[in-house]
């Protein structure tokens, strides 16, 4: 039972350095709880100014066969953001994952490179022509880069860039910003705070800046840990793509209680919430909202959900073991660090 209201959220108390925003579902949006003060809709009015479909403007949700769209759950999310007074990012353009199988191929061939661009164009015209009155902000190009498993470049090996080379993402921008002209265009990845991943996507991101592409920041998706990662980490990371004089967003913010390699087999599932933990996870949450006030270039921090009622981390790395990732509980109640940030 939710046993606190607020006069002001989340929103309201960053107002003057970035937007808050949560990624939603239709599903989560409906969802109502007749034992709840909030339900998600109240939730999101009242601690967000900033929505995100989680999955249904990817390419393949949106885009599932060639000459058909699917413009059900975008609509209804464009229309609720708009209907509250909210802005919406988009995401995302060009990523390797949840892309249709028509993409790549041409009936038994491969799609010529050519026709991959058209393909790309066709559907940026489309996404734009129906969303640019609401979407502020698009991830245009999701995770090009691979330290593990990539080129000599450290760019993944998608079939994006194996058919269309670093063109298809120079393409991509060009492409965007004649279709949308006033919508932010970001290069979006994860792990791009620190290590061998961050040095190549600032030097991928200054070549392309060189270049004349047209990106206006960059995403840093914010898949984090309880224990990672610590302020040292996140402010030099703020201060190096600061230096690039474009903007940056925190956009797929959870903070998860298990460690990466933890928890692999059922038995080690926590069967309750590590509250430990969750102090640790507070902690992480305090450090990326106060420290990113410290940027100018910071404009939005994004969670990837709302609640821990609803999140993908309950079946990622792992299928079907709970997480508690995000700001509110499973009943929508704040964490503690809710009610810690609200005060600053």
């Amino acid at each position: 039972m939710i046993t606190t209201e607020y006069a002001n959220g989340l929103k309201d108390v960053f107002s003057k350095s970035f937007k808050v925003g949560a990624a939603v579902s239709k599903p989560v949006l409906e969802q109502q709880d007749a034992n709840s003060v909030f339900c998600a809709d109240k939730l999101i009015k009242t601690h967000f100014n900033s929505i995100t479909a989680e999955n249904t403007m990817k390419f393949g949700w949106i885009h599932p066969e060639e000459n058909r769209y699917n413009w059900n759950e975008p609509d209804f999310l464009a229309d609720y953001a708009k209907k509250s007074g909210i802005t919406m990012r988009g995401h995302t353009i060009v990523w390797h994952n949840q892309t249709p199988s028509w993409l790549f191929a041409d009936g038994d061939a491969p799609v010529t490179k050519a026709k991959l661009f058209k393909r790309l164009e066709d559907h940026i015209i489309a996404l734009t022509s129906r969303y640019n009155d609401i979407i502020s902000s698009w991830d245009v190009v999701n995770e090009p880069i691979d330290t593990d498993k990539g080129d000599e470049n450290n760019m993944r090996l998608s079939e994006w860039y194996k058919i269309g080379g670093k063109e298809i993402f120079e393409f991509a921008f060009k492409c965007m910003r004649e279709a949308s002209p006033n919508t932010k265009l970001f290069l979006n990845d994860y792990n791009i705070e620190c290590g061998a991943k961050m040095e190549a996507n600032l030097r991928y991101l200054s070549s392309m800046l060189d270049a004349g592409i047209p990106i206006d920041g960059v995403g840093l998706q914010g898949h984090f840990y309880f224990d990672f990662p610590d302020e040292k980490t996140l402010r030099n990371a703020l201060e190096r793509y600061s230096a690039l004089g474009i903007e940056i967003e925190f956009t797929e913010v959870d903070i998860s209680l298990y460690r990466w390699n933890e928890g692999r087999d059922k038995s080690d599932f926590f069967t309750v919430r590590p509250e430990d933990r969750v102090l640790d996870q507070a902690k992480r949450y305090f450090e990326i909202f106060t420290i990113a006030r410290d940027y100018p270039s910071v404009k939005n921090i994004t969670t990837w959900g709302i609640a821990d009622n609803h999140t993908w981390l309950d079946n990622f790395p792992v299928k079907e073991r709970k997480n508690w990732p995000l700001l509110f509980d499973e009943q929508y109640n704040p964490k503690p660090v809710v009610d810690q940030l609200l005060k600053r």
